[in-house]
């Protein structure tokens, strides 16, 4: 009698375990599969070249790639004709604006000084390394969490003739606007960064980031 006592109760005991085992295993397979997996709806072409979809899928990745100071992801979304323009302000001066052609966006690490314009007010020549360009006129504030965006509008408004449009006469725009940052200035530190989105059969890529704010 006692010996199947015995019996009974080590196989209970060994099925508990059994059952216990089969949970971790069940918690550990679960904490794997849940870890999110990077999805994207845009086709890499190869050149390396990203295939957007629709001009706001070009523009989300454009943001957050400025946002992460990811020049390689930038670099896949530049137009593969016309290259990536800088422009510091809202009117285009097609004349000293820098274009780089795609595939040829330097690295932040650039220590070649290039020019980029001229300064509003001064006039004097825009002369940076591309990092000190990209830190002034490019991601100076975090426009990935914008106030408001203009959608295929421009938000900021000022003295300045803005000229996208008629330089990029068939792009659509995506504009990322703060009306200011400092209650004393009443507006006049608004700042916004426009991106400038072509169409290239059938995918959108980037043509141009312009940075705009108040100017004299």
């Amino acid at each position: 009698m006692y010996k199947w006592i015995a019996v009974f109760a080590l196989v209970l005991l060994l099925s508990a375990c059994s059952t216990n085992a089969n949970q971790n295993t069940g918690q550990n397979q679960s904490t794997d599969t849940a870890k999110p997996t990077p999805t994207s709806n845009d086709k890499v072409k190869d050149d390396g070249h990203v295939q957007a979809k629709t001009p706001k899928d070009a523009a989300d990745a454009v943001i957050l790639a400025l946002k992460d100071a990811d020049m390689a992801k930038l670099s896949s979304y530049v137009h593969p004709d016309k290259g990536l323009l800088f422009s510091p302000y809202a009117h285009i001066d097609t004349a000293t604006a820098k274009v780089f052609p795609a595939g040829k966006l330097p690295a932040l690490t650039d220590a070649t000084l290039y020019q980029w314009g001229a300064y509003d007010g001064s006039g004097e020549p825009i002369k940076l390394t591309f990092k000190q360009y990209y830190d002034k006129f490019v991601y100076d504030k975090n426009f990935a969490e914008p106030e408001a965006v203009g959608v295929d509008q421009i938000k900021g408004t000022g003295n300045t003739v803005v000229n996208i449009k008629e330089v990029f006469p068939n792009s659509y725009i995506m504009d990322y606007y703060f009306s200011g940052f400092d209650p004393q200035y009443e507006g006049m530190d608004w700042e916004s960064l426009t991106l400038v989105l072509e169409e290239l059969n059938g995918a959108w890529y980037v043509s141009a980031i312009v940075h705009s704010q108040w100017t004299i």
